[in-house]
Formats: structure tokens, C-alpha cells, sequence
């Protein structure tokens, strides 16, 4: 799991989750990334999730994420059903108020637990 990180400029600061997978035990969702306190200004926040290919590519198998605000969910997706979609990896923006807690969760299937996945995120300070 991944926290915040400033970048030297101080205008900007990214989280990554790297590759996130599990196997035949793991959970419904997974936390990749949480970042208790994002600072004492305004973000606007770009979320880059990413797929590996797909084990299972039946209806309802496919993973996703949620992004959670202050503990209140703001963004569940999942990623595109269908064979080998790990290139319609969708970017998503969200404005993060200052000091906010920001958890983003792997949202599993049991029948794609093992594929790869993962979200890299920068937030502007406005």
C-alpha cells in the first residue's frame, strides 16, 4: 500500500500502488492505496488505474476500484468486460478538498483475483 509523496517542486505529489494481485484467498477488495491527510490545500486529483490481461472474461468478473472521500464512496468502476481490454485503462479526475483521507480499494472478483492491477495517481495543488 502506497501513501503520498510530495514532488519537489511542492505544487504536485503522486501515490502509487505498483502490481496488486492475489490468489484462490483473497479478499473482495484489496486497499492499494491510502493517503490519510492530503495537505493544506485543494487537489485536483488524475487516477490512472491499470489492468493486466483478464483470467475470466465472463459478465460480472471483471475488476474495479473504488475511491473513497473522507471515508464516503465518490468512484466504484470496473474495468471493461471482455477479452484482453487492459488497454481501455480509463483516467479519472476528482477534486480532493485539503485535508482530506483518500483510500483507494481493489475491487476483486473471485474469478480475476490472480490478474495484475494496479492505480498511480498525482494531484495539483489548486
Amino acid at each position: 500500500m502506497s501513501a503520498q509523496t510530495l514532488l519537489s517542486g511542492g505544487d504536485k505529489w503522486y501515490s502509487y500502488s505498483g502490481e496488486v494481485f492475489g490468489d484462490v484467498s483473497a479478499p473482495a477488495t484489496i486497499s492499494m492505496i491510502l493517503i490519510p491527510n492530503t495537505g493544506l490545500r485543494d487537489s485536483l486529483m488524475q487516477i490512472q488505474p491499470f489492468y493486466g490481461a483478464e483470467i475470466a472474461t465472463g459478465s460480472g468478473s471483471q475488476l474495479g476500484i473504488i475511491v473513497k472521500l473522507d471515508d464516503v464512496t465518490v468512484i466504484r468502476q470496473q474495468q471493461m468486460g471482455g477479452t484482453l481490454n487492459y488497454d481501455r485503462n480509463e483516467q479519472t479526475n476528482l477534486f480532493v478538498p485539503r485535508q482530506s483521507k483518500i483510500e483507494i480499494i481493489r475491487l476483486n472478483t473471485s474469478s480475476n483475483n490472480t490478474q495484475i492491477s494496479g492505480v498511480n495517481v498525482i494531484g495539483y495543488y489548486i
